[in-house]
């Protein structure tokens, strides 16, 4: 009996002992270079007795024959005969990538995890991928499902020693623990938002110890070079404005960024201090002065009974102080005081034009609340002066922006953006705090067939103590230019844009005119670098047939 119960066994596991045998044979023909002997031991065994290692390993023999497209055929039988086998996927996926065809590498990988959501070889490399590509988010997203990468050690450039301490105080994420794409996200803002660099990156370097990788943090910081300065006096020039910004004073941290705008009629000089410190994860504190004399002639936007009292001079000088925390990527935090010396003179009481002064209690929230293919950003900023706190005046007010962003073609660069503003204001509402829509240098309140000023003179675009403003944007991809780091600017990437821009202005004051609803459209074309944007525009009023063409900053925040 006992006999016959050997034979049966043997009858039952002789041929799966010998196809073991077999593909165990050829894949030590793979590891000695070998791939005909193992080729024609595979194709034996599959023909008499096959088996999902026969064929991954078949796969693998045609793969390193260079053989791609047999060893994508027999990758593929085997996976419809073994659907279960995410191994399949795993191989299919490095046949793929040796044909340089990302894509289909990557739904392979995306295959295998559907089928084995533990497989950590499809993670890894469809993470090691998608960093290659600077997709940041997918791939600590494809690691934290496997609960990786945990951070063994945080390096700086490569360096176990930081080369500025802002970096270890911005730090969200810490040794041991796994890193996720949040925390990142909040270090990379933090670090942004010091303006120390042209440059912010992650990398993921794995170690000896199982599912342990090293983050490093990249960055590349902003000089102060003879060439940088000279060319901060000259970048402004046709908008007659020189700059002079000295970035992270002595490995400080610290900032000055000054200019200085020398046309007669809008002379303005502004110079301030951006700290650091290392409270709550980096406090930001900013310092700063703001001395204006300009000229103005709102009689294009003024009531037809006061246009004789249209023509004025303004001066002020204002101090101020504020303080930004980012205590997530998602929410920025802010509050400020602002000191007022004011020296406007005019005929128009209704605008306090004349020397009494204004302090003035700001604060401001940011919130991201969709940060993938579509975002937005919701922010809302108050403001609130008091004689009894500080200066001759009372008033208040308060501004709401929801910008919104929808991604086309991630390929291409393409996108929708649309921005809904609202502001509004009561009290004694001197004349630098009516909302002023149009084109500056900076601009505040974009209408882009509108200048704010002409013939050197403000007042000619909209005003109102409260308006509502909605543009619409399409912008796609030019090229991208690398200039490595020359200027302090890592690259320019240039677009072009359409738009349309709707807008109404009120004012309770009824000195300004309202009531009229602006529809302004065009064309720009952008120069970006990874904070800022250069915006050449040619924009045009549809209700009243002018046009305006004018270059202008605004700084980035998608």
């Amino acid at each position: 009996m006992r006999t016959k119960a050997i034979s049966l066994f043997m009858l039952l596991f002789l041929p799966a002992i010998a196809c073991f045998a077999q593909v165990e044979e050829a894949r030590q023909a793979i590891e000695r270079g070998e791939y005909v002997r193992a080729v024609n031991i595979l194709s034996e065994a599959l023909a008499t007795r096959p088996s999902p290692d026969a064929y991954r390993y078949l796969g693998i023999a045609y793969a390193n024959m260079r053989e791609y497209k047999q060893a994508e055929d027999v990758l593929l039988e085997g996976s419809e005969r073994y659907p279960d086998d995410s191994r399949f996927h795993d191989e299919l996926a490095g046949v793929y990538l040796a044909n340089n065809d990302v894509e289909r590498a990557k739904s392979a990988l995306r295959r295998a995890l559907d089928i084995n959501s533990g497989d950590k070889y499809a993670s890894d490399l469809l993470a090691t991928i998608d960093m290659s590509e600077g997709r940041v988010q997918a791939a600590l997203q494809a690691w934290n499902e496997n609960g990786r990468p945990i951070v063994a050690d945080i390096l700086h450039n490569y360096n176990l020693n930081f080369g500025s301490w802002v970096v270890p105080q911005s730090l969200a994420f810490r040794p041991a623990g796994v890193l996720r794409y949040s925390e990142w996200k909040t270090t990379e803002r933090r670090l942004w938002e010091t303006e120390n660099f042209t440059n912010v990156a992650l990398e993921i370097e794995p170690t000896p110890l199982p599912d342990q990788y090293n983050a490093v943090v990249r960055t590349s910081p902003k000089t102060n070079t003879r060439t940088d300065l000279l060319w901060g006096f000259l970048r402004g020039a046709p908008l007659k404005t020189s700059y002079l910004d000295l970035w992270n004073i002595r490995n400080s941290g610290l900032n000055f960024n000054g200019q200085y705008r020398w046309d007669a009629n809008r002379r303005r000089m502004d110079g301030h201090f951006k700290i650091p410190l290392p409270i709550a994860s980096l406090l930001y504190v900013d310092f700063g002065d703001t001395w204006r004399s300009e000229q103005w002639d709102v009689s294009s936007v003024i009531r037809s009974e006061f246009s004789d009292r249209a023509r004025f001079r303004y001066k002020s000088n204002a101090l101020r102080m504020q303080l930004k925390h980012i205590p997530h990527y998602r929410v920025e935090l802010g509050v400020g005081l602002e000191y007022t010396n004011r020296a406007a003179s005019g005929d128009l009481p209704q605008l306090f034009l004349n020397s009494q002064n204004s302090g003035k209690l700001e604060a401001h929230t940011s919130l991201r609340l969709a940060t993938d293919g579509y975002q937005n950003r919701l922010h809302v900023k108050g403001f609130l002066a008091r004689r009894s706190i500080l200066g001759d005046l009372d008033f208040s007010g308060g501004i709401a922006e929801l910008n919104n962003r929808w991604e086309i073609s991630a390929q291409r660069l393409s996108y929708i953006d649309w921005t809904l503003k609202a502001g509004a204001s009561r009290g004694q509402l001197p004349l630098e705090e009516y909302f002023v829509l149009g084109l500056d240098t900076h601009p505040q309140h974009i209408l882009r067939g509108h200048a704010t000023h002409r013939d050197s003179r403000y007042g000619r675009s909209p005003m109102g103590a409260g308006f509502l403003l909605m543009n619409l944007d399409f912008e796609r991809r030019i090229v991208t230019l690398p200039l490595f780091n020359a200027l302090n600017i890592p690259f320019l990437t240039v677009k072009w844009e359409v738009f349309v821009d709707a807008a109404k202005t009120f004012d309770r004051t009824r000195v300004m005119q309202q009531g009229k609803l602006w529809i302004d459209t065009g064309a720009s074309l952008k120069f970006e670098s990874p904070s800022h944007s250069f915006n050449l525009v040619f924009g045009r009023s549809v209700r009243d047939g002018t046009g305006t063409l004018m270059g202008y900053i605004e700084r980035r925040f998608w």
